[in-house]
C-alpha cells in the first residue's frame, strides 16, 4: 500500500480509546473480550436506523382520528403508508416558494412545508437508509423559507440532524434534504387550504446493519451540478458528508467485494454501519490514507500480543505520512505500556528514532534493565 508523505490526514476522535484497549489487551485475554463486547455494545447504542419510507395508501378512519393529537391547518387530502420507498402529488405546477415549520407533540415531531397557494405544490418524496434520508424535490417551486424554529429543532429533535437545500443545479426545482440521526417511523401527509406536506415523525425499533457504498469523492457545493451530469441516467442518491460538502452515491452492497466489482474509475467503497455520518474524501490519496489507519485500528483491536503490531507499524512506518507516522506510534505506545511480554525493545527504540521521535521512558527503562 503506498501512502502520499505529506498528506494531512485526521487523526481519530476515538484513537485514546483504542490505545486504553491495547494497554487492557497487554493484561489478560478475557479483558480484551470484555472489552471488545462493551466497545460494540456502545457503538450498537449510539448506531441507530430508520425503516424505509412513504408510499400512497388511502386514509383510514383510525389513522385520520389519530393525526387529530396534532392540529395541522387546512384539509387532510391524502396520507401515504409509513416507511415505503418514494411518494409523489401535489396539484400545483407552480408552487411559487414554501416555508418550513416544525411542531413537536410528545414523541411525534411534524415538518411542515406551507406553500403560499391553496393547493400543495407537486412533490415526490424519497427515503434511503444509511444514512436515513428524507429527499423533498418540488419542481416548480423557486426556493424554501427554513425559519428559525427548524435550526432550533435541529438541536433539540430526536429525529432530525439537519435540513438543507440540495445545489441539484436544476433550473426551478428545490431539493430539500432532511437527515435523520434517530431511528423514528415516517409519515406524509398532504393537506389543501392551504397547502403544505406534513413530515410525522414517530419512534420506530432500532435496527442495526452494515452496508458497503459505492460513491464519488466529495465536492464543493458549487461543483455538484457537473459531478451529477457525469452519472446522468443512473439511479443516484446526493450525500452531504462529515465535512459539509456534498458526494454521489450510485448504489449499496451487502459485502466490500460486491462494491469493490461494481467500482470505477473515481468511485470509492466506504462501509457505512446503521446511521454513520459520511467521511468526506476530497482526494483518493485521503480516502487510501483513512483506509490504511482503518487497517491499523482493526489490528490494535484484534492483535492478542504486541509482536503483529510492532510488525505492522515495522512495515509501514518509512512510507507513512507525518500524521500516519504519529498514529502509528501512539497506537504502539499505548498498547506496551504495562506489557509483559518479552519484547525487541531495542527494535521498538529504533521505530521511534525512525520517526525522529523522542523513545518513550518506559521503552528507556527497559533498554537500560539487566
Amino acid at each position: 500500500m503506498s501512502h502520499h508523505p505529506k498528506l494531512p490526514v485526521e487523526i481519530p476522535d476515538d484513537l485514546g480509546d483504542v490505545i486504553q484497549q491495547g494497554i487492557d489487551r497487554g493484561k489478560k485475554a478475557a479483558d480484551r473480550r470484555r472489552v471488545r463486547q462493551a466497545a460494540a455494545r456502545t457503538a450498537c447504542s449510539l448506531v441507530l436506523v430508520l425503516g424505509v419510507f412513504v408510499g400512497g395508501v388511502n386514509v383510514s378512519p383510525a389513522f385520520a382520528a389519530a393525526v387529530e393529537n396534532v392540529p395541522i391547518l387546512g384539509q387532510l387530502v391524502q396520507i401515504f403508508g409509513r416507511n415505503q420507498a418514494v411518494v409523489e402529488g401535489g396539484s400545483a405546477p407552480d408552487g411559487g416558494t414554501a416555508a418550513v415549520t416544525m411542531e413537536r407533540d410528545g414523541d411525534t415531531e411534524l415538518m411542515q412545508l406551507r406553500f403560499a397557494r391553496e393547493e400543495a405544490a407537486l412533490y415526490q418524496a424519497a427515503f434511503a437508509s444509511y444514512p436515513k434520508t428524507v429527499t423533498i424535490t418540488l419542481p416548480g417551486t423557486a426556493g424554501v423559507e427554513v425559519l428559525s424554529e427548524i435550526t432550533r429543532a435541529q438541536d433539540t429533535s430526536q429525529y432530525i440532524k439537519s435540513v438543507y437545500q440540495v445545489p441539484t443545479g436544476a433550473a426551478g426545482t428545490t431539493v430539500l434534504q432532511l437527515e435523520l440521526e434517530s431511528d423514528a417511523n415516517v409519515q406524509i401527509e398532504e393537506y389543501r387550504d392551504p397547502g403544505s406536506l406534513v413530515i410525522r415523525l414517530t419512534p420506530a425499533e432500532i435496527q442495526l446493519d452494515t452496508v458497503y457504498s459505492l460513491r464519488t469523492l466529495s465536492v464543493s457545493a458549487q461543483d455538484l451540478p457537473a459531478l451529477l451530469e457525469r452519472y446522468d441516467g443512473r439511479s443516484t442518491r446526493i450525500l452531504q458528508d462529515g465535512g459539509g460538502k456534498f458526494f454521489v452515491e450510485l448504489g449499496q452492497y451487502d459485502t466490500r467485494d460486491e462494491a469493490l466489482a461494481a467500482a470505477s474509475d473515481g468511485l470509492i467503497v466506504e462501509e457505512r454501519t446503521g446511521n454513520n455520518v459520511p467521511v468526506c474524501y476530497e482526494t483518493l490519496e485521503q480516502y487510501r490514507s483513512a483506509q490504511f489507519l482503518d487497517g491499523y485500528y482493526q489490528l490494535l483491536l484484534s492483535a492478542a500480543s504486541a509482536e503483529p503490531v510492532i510488525a505492522f507499524v515495522r512495515e509501514h512506518l518509512a512510507a507513512a505520512s507525518p500524521e500516519e507516522r504519529q498514529v502509528l506510534l501512539d497506537g504502539l505506545s499505548g498498547l506496551i505500556q504495562d506489557t509483559d511480554e518479552d519484547l525487541d525493545w531495542a527494535e521498538i527504540a529504533a521505530l521511534y528514532q525512525t520517526a525522529d521521535q523522542e523513545v518513550p521512558a518506559l521503552v528507556r527503562e527497559h533498554l537500560t534493565t539487566p
